[in-house]
Protein backbone atom coordinates (compact mmCIF):
# COMPACT_ATOMS: atom_id res chain seq x y z
CA UNK A 1 0.00 0.00 0.00
CA UNK A 2 1.64 3.35 -1.10
CA UNK A 3 0.85 6.10 1.22
CA UNK A 4 1.86 9.36 2.62
CA UNK A 5 1.56 10.22 6.23
CA UNK A 6 2.54 14.20 7.13
CA UNK A 7 0.82 17.22 8.44
CA UNK A 8 -2.27 18.29 6.55
CA UNK A 9 -2.21 21.40 4.06
CA UNK A 10 -4.54 24.91 5.17
CA UNK A 11 -6.21 23.93 1.70
CA UNK A 12 -7.03 20.05 2.29
CA UNK A 13 -10.09 21.36 4.00
CA UNK A 14 -12.94 19.62 2.04
CA UNK A 15 -11.15 15.96 2.00
CA UNK A 16 -10.51 15.99 5.74
CA UNK A 17 -14.24 16.95 6.17
CA UNK A 18 -15.19 13.79 4.14
CA UNK A 19 -13.30 11.72 6.39
CA UNK A 20 -14.65 13.19 9.96
CA UNK A 21 -17.58 12.77 8.26
CA UNK A 22 -16.66 8.72 7.65
CA UNK A 23 -15.21 8.47 10.66
CA UNK A 24 -18.15 10.11 13.01
CA UNK A 25 -20.85 7.79 10.88
CA UNK A 26 -18.52 4.08 11.48
CA UNK A 27 -17.40 4.80 14.84
CA UNK A 28 -20.22 7.65 16.48
CA UNK A 29 -18.99 6.32 20.12
CA UNK A 30 -15.32 7.12 19.54
CA UNK A 31 -15.42 11.03 19.22
CA UNK A 32 -17.26 13.44 21.39
CA UNK A 33 -18.40 14.64 18.19
CA UNK A 34 -21.46 13.88 16.70
CA UNK A 35 -22.27 13.33 13.08
CA UNK A 36 -25.62 14.59 13.11
CA UNK A 37 -23.87 18.10 14.48
CA UNK A 38 -21.00 17.92 11.96
CA UNK A 39 -22.44 17.67 9.08
CA UNK A 40 -24.62 20.82 8.96
CA UNK A 41 -21.26 22.96 9.98
CA UNK A 42 -20.49 25.55 7.22
CA UNK A 43 -17.20 25.39 5.17
CA UNK A 44 -15.77 28.13 6.83
CA UNK A 45 -15.65 26.10 10.22
CA UNK A 46 -14.20 23.12 8.68
CA UNK A 47 -11.21 25.59 7.05
CA UNK A 48 -10.77 26.79 10.66
CA UNK A 49 -10.43 23.79 12.10
CA UNK A 50 -7.78 22.49 9.14
CA UNK A 51 -5.97 25.94 8.94
CA UNK A 52 -5.24 25.53 12.57
CA UNK A 53 -4.09 22.14 12.43
CA UNK A 54 -1.79 22.97 9.75
CA UNK A 55 0.34 25.68 10.73
CA UNK A 56 1.34 26.46 14.54
CA UNK A 57 2.90 25.11 17.36
CA UNK A 58 -0.51 24.92 19.28
CA UNK A 59 -2.25 21.82 17.18
CA UNK A 60 -0.74 19.57 14.61
CA UNK A 61 -3.32 17.72 12.25
CA UNK A 62 -1.99 14.67 10.78
CA UNK A 63 -3.40 12.65 7.54
CA UNK A 64 -2.39 9.39 5.59
CA UNK A 65 -2.98 9.70 1.93
CA UNK A 66 -2.98 7.93 -0.97
CA UNK A 67 -3.67 8.14 -4.41
CA UNK A 68 -4.81 11.88 -3.50
CA UNK A 69 -7.58 10.64 -0.78
CA UNK A 70 -6.95 10.74 3.26
CA UNK A 71 -6.95 6.99 4.39
CA UNK A 72 -6.21 8.27 8.26
CA UNK A 73 -6.09 10.97 10.62
CA UNK A 74 -5.19 12.49 13.79
CA UNK A 75 -4.97 15.91 15.17
CA UNK A 76 -2.55 16.42 18.68
CA UNK A 77 -3.22 19.59 20.66
CA UNK A 78 -1.39 21.46 23.19
CA UNK A 79 -3.28 21.56 26.44
CA UNK A 80 -3.32 24.51 29.17
CA UNK A 81 -0.24 24.30 30.89
CA UNK A 82 -0.28 22.58 33.63
CA UNK A 83 2.37 23.10 36.80
CA UNK A 84 5.89 22.81 35.12
CA UNK A 85 5.02 20.71 31.94
CA UNK A 86 4.02 20.79 28.83
CA UNK A 87 0.90 18.29 28.19
CA UNK A 88 -0.39 17.55 24.89
CA UNK A 89 -3.60 15.38 23.97
CA UNK A 90 -4.11 13.05 20.87
CA UNK A 91 -8.01 13.58 19.97
CA UNK A 92 -9.52 12.39 16.57
CA UNK A 93 -7.72 9.11 15.22
CA UNK A 94 -9.55 7.57 12.20
CA UNK A 95 -8.12 4.92 9.92
CA UNK A 96 -10.66 4.00 7.32
CA UNK A 97 -11.71 -0.17 7.41
CA UNK A 98 -9.67 -0.88 4.17
CA UNK A 99 -6.57 0.96 5.66
CA UNK A 100 -6.58 -0.81 9.02
CA UNK A 101 -4.05 -3.61 9.87
CA UNK A 102 -1.57 -2.36 7.16
CA UNK A 103 0.53 -0.08 9.37
CA UNK A 104 -1.07 3.11 8.65
CA UNK A 105 -1.75 3.71 12.52
CA UNK A 106 1.32 3.25 13.45
CA UNK A 107 2.82 5.10 10.82
CA UNK A 108 0.46 8.47 11.64
CA UNK A 109 0.90 8.25 15.10
CA UNK A 110 4.43 8.06 15.11
CA UNK A 111 4.39 11.26 13.02
CA UNK A 112 1.93 12.88 15.87
CA UNK A 113 4.25 11.84 18.79
CA UNK A 114 7.21 13.03 17.26
CA UNK A 115 5.58 16.59 16.23
CA UNK A 116 4.16 17.11 19.96
CA UNK A 117 8.26 16.06 21.25
CA UNK A 118 9.74 18.24 18.88
CA UNK A 119 7.28 21.30 18.54
CA UNK A 120 5.06 21.91 21.48
CA UNK A 121 7.79 20.31 22.80
CA UNK A 122 5.38 17.78 25.05
CA UNK A 123 6.91 15.91 27.82
CA UNK A 124 3.46 14.13 28.29
CA UNK A 125 1.40 13.02 25.37
CA UNK A 126 -2.19 11.24 26.21
CA UNK A 127 -5.48 10.10 24.56
CA UNK A 128 -9.05 8.90 25.84
CA UNK A 129 -10.76 5.96 24.36
CA UNK A 130 -13.99 4.16 25.71
CA UNK A 131 -13.31 1.86 28.25
CA UNK A 132 -15.01 -1.08 26.44
CA UNK A 133 -12.73 -0.54 22.82
CA UNK A 134 -10.25 -3.29 23.70
CA UNK A 135 -9.25 -3.41 20.40
CA UNK A 136 -8.00 0.58 20.57
CA UNK A 137 -6.85 -0.61 23.94
CA UNK A 138 -4.19 -2.76 22.57
CA UNK A 139 -3.23 -1.02 19.56
CA UNK A 140 -2.03 2.28 22.04
CA UNK A 141 -0.11 -0.46 24.60
CA UNK A 142 1.72 -2.05 21.47
CA UNK A 143 2.98 1.50 20.22
CA UNK A 144 3.67 2.44 23.54
CA UNK A 145 0.84 3.85 25.57
CA UNK A 146 -0.27 2.69 28.93
CA UNK A 147 -3.42 3.11 30.99
CA UNK A 148 -3.33 5.90 33.80
CA UNK A 149 -6.40 4.47 35.82
CA UNK A 150 -7.95 7.56 34.98
CA UNK A 151 -11.42 7.40 33.70
CA UNK A 152 -14.02 10.10 33.30
CA UNK A 153 -17.54 10.31 31.93
CA UNK A 154 -17.93 10.44 28.47
CA UNK A 155 -19.69 13.70 27.22
CA UNK A 156 -22.20 12.60 24.70
CA UNK A 157 -23.50 9.80 26.62
CA UNK A 158 -21.97 10.05 30.65
CA UNK A 159 -23.53 6.67 30.59
CA UNK A 160 -19.95 5.36 29.16
CA UNK A 161 -16.64 5.82 30.48
CA UNK A 162 -13.66 6.80 29.00
CA UNK A 163 -9.45 5.18 29.79
CA UNK A 164 -6.78 8.05 29.97
CA UNK A 165 -3.85 6.76 28.34
CA UNK A 166 -0.29 8.35 28.29
CA UNK A 167 2.41 7.41 26.43
CA UNK A 168 5.17 6.25 27.83
CA UNK A 169 7.55 4.21 24.75
CA UNK A 170 10.00 6.07 22.98
CA UNK A 171 9.12 6.75 19.04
Amino acid sequence: MDHEVRRIRAGEWRQYRELRLEALKEAPLAFEEQYSESATRPDQFWQGRVERGAAGAQAGMFVAAQAGRFIAKATCFVEPEVADHVSAQIVGVYVTPRSRSRGVAEELMTAVIRWARAEPRADRIRLFIMETNERAAAFYRRIGFAATGVTVAYPPDPAYAELEMEYRGDS
